[in-house]
């Protein structure tokens, strides 16, 4: 029978109109007094439903490709692919708002965009903050390459390095090939190729399109070259009629700085700032001017500002220790004649601490007598910030006690962060973890959403044990910082010791994605492959975080343990030998890395069935570290195979006494007593398996082996 005849309404895809039919007829239709009438209603209803959606998927695809029609016409037109409010229109059109398109038209759009790339970053922020482009970017890397995703990013997260909208606006010309052309000439610039920069700028102009930056090119072109009259009159002209932007005042500082003009290079630095803020070479740029000036202090302030936002650029830092050595000589001449000035004393301390002399800052600051409150907060400042530096943590610990007890925190919160943060990393040196935890609790109740301190306790509570805890802490980073990538470390390895290994193996490549430079979760997702026998992807990682350069002693013995299991021995023994010859110092943490490579060894020669000589190197291990479990399991596992079951069941024992719930380890205690004929107290370690673990593996089968055997005997 004919669908629609059945529901009695004329062909639709209107949803609504044919499920509100649906229901109208349901109560004409009772499926038990009528139960084929209603199976003819249900299948006309299922047909009717069908037939719309495939409709509707028709009339979405024609749709959709309307509105990429749409994008293109923005695009190709430069004067509206500018224009912020073309696409605001566009986004706000029901296919990119509807749930069953939204993700097709962000799709569709990227992949437009892939080779059309040229569009000014408040679009890029724009199209983020419609499609969650950033959220998404583990998503999206599985449908785009990483790159062009990164891109992105990087375009919603900076400003443009080109401004858009200073283009002389013709639309019948070839932007996009012009600021290529563009980049690279700058790119070779930077890479001093100046006759290939001159080709660049003859091609550039031959396009007839005008921005002021290719007056800049030309600008940064004969700066290169030494002709600084003709750059001056360049740059004079775009000061004249472009006087605040950024990329302009900046070369025209930096054209001072050349000139060693250091005057008027400052005050355009100071302007570039004006305009933006937070523009990171135009500090580098002010705080070198100021150096020149002799202002050192104002410098260094810069500097130590810039170096905590990049704490790996070596001339920061060089910066800070030649300004620090400067102000060495200068304070000491004025102490010379002002012998008796606390002021200078502490100005000349800190100098010698922010360059290393911890010694000598120390030195210093004891001899001197404080006359109040303030002087005597420096003084520990100073002493505890030294000795901490130094390693010397105990003693750190008492000056920094001390600086809580003096310093008048109540009206500012930032000092009082600033101690109780030092405090808890000097208790985690001391590995007195519950007293760290203790003041990261203290920071995170002043400054719940700093992601830094976030991970600090997350760290404390991986060291403690508090897994669950440190898991929830772990998502609450997250939301505050979902791009952090120790956060998905501290996860990651929560997740592995609390046996979630599928979860905690997403959360490890998340943090590889993020940061590919941090060793841990490049071990957690080797250990995971251990435990699943997964041998050769184990080495596969271990590749990996080679071609990062990581070097980590626990990466060398996580390979080295899969080489063993891959009969592969005479490998992991070269690896683990020069692991050992690397390690000169006894301290715990060597000590542990000691342990696990004799565990290593030991292995190996069992495999071999060389049972004296594992014995021996067994013995090293647990004699590294007492209190590690697994060494204490081979060895047992050693005994039994020379048939020393007294001594096999001492390590048992050790083992139960200091965990008493591993189904494991009774379980070889019952297989011992087996052996040696002593069924009742095997059948009694079997029983207590049972009681940690009522599924573990063959234990009821055999006590129902051994109670026949002791059956036999009646």
């Amino acid at each position: 029978m004919d669908t629609w005849m059945v529901l009695g309404i004329d062909k639709t895809k209107d949803k609504s109109l044919i499920k509100d039919r649906y229901f109208d007829l349901l109560t004409k239709v009772n499926p038990e007094d009528n139960p084929e009438g209603f199976k003819i209603l249900r299948a006309a209803y299922e047909k009717a439903l069908e037939y719309a959606k495939n409709e509707n998927i028709d009339e979405d695809n024609s749709d959709l490709e309307k509105w990429i029609e749409k994008v293109k016409t923005i695009y190709k037109s430069f004067s509206l692919r500018i224009d912020i409010n073309e696409w605001n229109k566009l986004l706000n059109e029901d296919i990119s708002f509807s749930l069953e398109t939204k993700d097709v038209a962000c799709e569709k759009l990227l992949q437009y965009l892939i080779n059309n790339i040229n569009i000014p970053c408040e679009v890029w922020r724009l199209i983020d903050s419609h499609f969650e482009i950033n959220e998404r970017k583990k998503e999206l890397y599985e449908q785009f390459p990483k790159e062009y995703i990164d891109f992105i990013i990087d375009r919603i997260e900076n400003n443009d390095i080109i401004n858009y909208y200073l283009f002389k606006v013709e639309d019948n010309k070839d932007y996009d090939s012009w600021i290529n052309l563009y980049f690279n000439t700058i790119q070779e610039l930077n890479n001093n190729n100046i006759e290939v920069v001159k080709t660049y700028l003859e091609q550039l102009q031959s396009f007839n399109i005008y921005h002021p930056y290719f007056d800049l090119l030309q600008c940064r072109y004969h700066m290169a070259l030494g002709d600084y009259t003709i750059s001056k009159n360049i740059i004079s002209n775009l000061l004249k009629n472009y006087p605040n932007d950024m990329a302009i005042n900046y070369y025209a500082a930096e054209l001072k700085w050349v000139e060693k003009n250091y005057k008027h290079a400052k005050e355009l630095y100071e302007h570039c700032l004006d305009i933006s803020p937070n523009n990171f070479n135009a500090k580098v740029g002010l705080a070198d001017v100021l150096l020149e000036l002799g202002e050192l202090e104002k410098s260094k302030n810069i500097f130590i500002d810039l170096i905590n936002i990049d704490p790996y650029y070596d001339y920061l830092r060089e910066r800070v220790s030649y300004i620090n050595s400067l102000l060495i000589d200068k304070l000491d001449n004025q102490l010379k004649t002002n012998p008796d000035n606390n002021k200078l004393k502490f100005k000349l301390a800190w100098c010698y601490y922010e360059n290393f002399n911890y010694e000598k800052a120390i030195n210093l600051v004891l001899k001197i007598k404080c006359n109040d409150r303030s002087e005597i907060i420096q003084k520990y400042d100073i002493l505890g910030n030294s000795y901490f530096d130094m390693g010397s943590y105990d003693t750190a610990l008492k000056y920094f006690h001390e600086l809580l007890k003096n310093k008048k925190t109540k009206n500012n919160e930032i000092e009082l962060i600033s101690i109780y943060n030092k405090l808890g990393r000097i208790y985690s040196k001391l590995k007195r973890y519950d007293e760290a935890l203790k003041f990261f609790d203290k920071v995170l109740n002043l400054m719940p959403n700093n992601i830094y301190y976030i991970n600090c306790k997350c760290n404390t509570l991986i060291k403690l044990g508090k897994y669950e805890e440190c898991l929830e802490l772990s998502d609450i980073g997250i939301e505050v910082d979902k791009n952090d990538s120790l956060i998905y470390s501290f996860r990651a390895e929560s997740l592995y010791n609390l046996g979630y290994l599928k979860q905690a193996l997403d959360s490890a490549n998340r943090c590889i994605n993020l940061c590919p430079y941090i060793s841990a979760p490049y071990i957690i997702k080797m250990k995971i492959l251990l435990d699943n026998q997964e041998n050769e992807e184990v080495l596969m990682v271990s590749n990996e975080a080679n071609k990062y350069k990581i070097n980590d002693s626990e990466i060398v013995l996580c390979k080295c343990e899969a080489l063993i299991k891959l009969n592969r021995g005479e490998e992991a023994e070269d690896l683990i030998k020069n692991l050992l010859i690397n390690i000169n110092d006894s301290n715990e943490e060597n000590n542990e890395i000691k342990c696990k490579a004799f565990y290593l060894l030991s292995l190996n020669e069992l495999n071999k069935d060389n049972f004296n000589f594992a014995l021996e190197l067994i013995n090293e291990a647990i004699s590294f570290n007492y209190k590690d479990l697994d060494s204490y399991y081979l060895r047992a596992y050693i005994y039994r195979c020379i048939f020393e079951y007294n001594l096999a069941l001492n390590d048992y024992n050790f083992i139960i006494n200091n965990n008493e719930n591993i189904a494991f380890s009774y379980y070889q205690c019952a297989l011992i007593f087996k052996e040696i004929g002593k069924y009742r107290i095997a059948i009694s370690y079997f029983n207590k398996v049972l009681e940690i673990d009522p599924d573990y593996p063959n234990a009821k089968e055999e006590i129902f082996k051994l109670q026949q055997k002791l059956n036999s005997y009646l």
